[in-house]
């Protein structure tokens, strides 16, 4: 299988890693998809949250607009158009989010990958995965703060009433591989079990020796629903997902 991705940051890396038996090519635009004739297009290009957020013209420059145009290109060759999106489609209020509840994002960050899966899945022939908070040792993720400050040696502030579905980078490419693999279409979440924001940073404190203080802030849940990734017999062991950070930390490789 000829699988594009649309930039080579941190995710492409990993995808090259686990779709090692297909051949992977580089299409950051309409062009070079037309030029590669790719099967399946991973748009794995994004203005990451924070910069999301500062920069909203930018965001919505990568994330929505690019996006969709090399997902148009895509469709005009057949190709299956696979699409990140996040859990930030939601606002917080309800958690256990599914499929089908009704988007209201809650950042410009949320609001472009919205937009950007609104258009893409006009084409049909797609998968859309509502992902949880990723993270990795560098991933520009909502959970990076808290990552780098413990990896710095510093206390962590985290909040114990925000709720949410963490899944590392690894996990995520290892599943979006199968999802691939299996054909899956239409939109599903891809994350890991709910958790509090206090119990992940105390995981992250117990790998890197550090402390961590509670804070209080207004509730919000922000949990994904994997049911349907479970139905496929995709199950996330929270605890070997962040085993995999601690041994890429282990070899230098996170």
């Amino acid at each position: 299988m000829r699988i594009g991705v649309t930039d080579q940051g941190e995710i492409s890396k990993e995808l090259v890693k686990v779709l090692k038996d297909q051949e992977v090519v580089y299409v950051p635009n309409p062009a070079s998809v037309i030029r590669e004739k790719p099967e399946v297009i991973v748009h794995t290009a994004e203005i990451p949250f924070w910069e999301s957020n500062s920069d909203p013209p930018k965001a919505w420059s990568t994330n929505t607009w690019m996006a969709i145009n090399i997902a148009r290109a895509g469709s005009k060759i057949g190709a299956v158009n696979v699409y990140p999106s996040t859990f930030m489609v939601y606002n917080g209020k309800k958690g256990y989010y599914l499929e089908h509840n009704t988007p209201h994002p809650l950042n410009y960050y949320g609001l472009s990958k919205l937009a950007a899966e609104t258009g893409i899945a006009s084409l049909g022939n797609y998968l859309i995965m509502r992902v949880g908070a990723l993270y990795s040792l560098s991933y520009e993720g909502i959970l990076k703060p808290f990552i780098r400050a413990s990896f710095l040696g510093r206390r962590i502030r985290c909040p114990s009433e925000m709720f949410i579905s963490p899944i590392s980078i690894y996990t995520f490419a290892i599943i979006l591989e199968k999802l691939i693999k299996n054909g899956i279409k239409g939109f599903i979440n891809v994350s890991g079990p709910r958790t509090s924001m206090l119990d992940f940073c105390t995981k992250i404190s117990n790998l890197f020796g550090n402390d961590v203080e509670e804070i209080k802030m207004p509730y919000i849940d922000l949990s994904l629903d994997d049911w349907l990734l479970r139905a496929l017999g995709i199950r996330i062991d929270s605890r070997e997902d962040f085993l995999r950070l601690f041994e890429r930390k282990a070899v230098g490789e996170a």
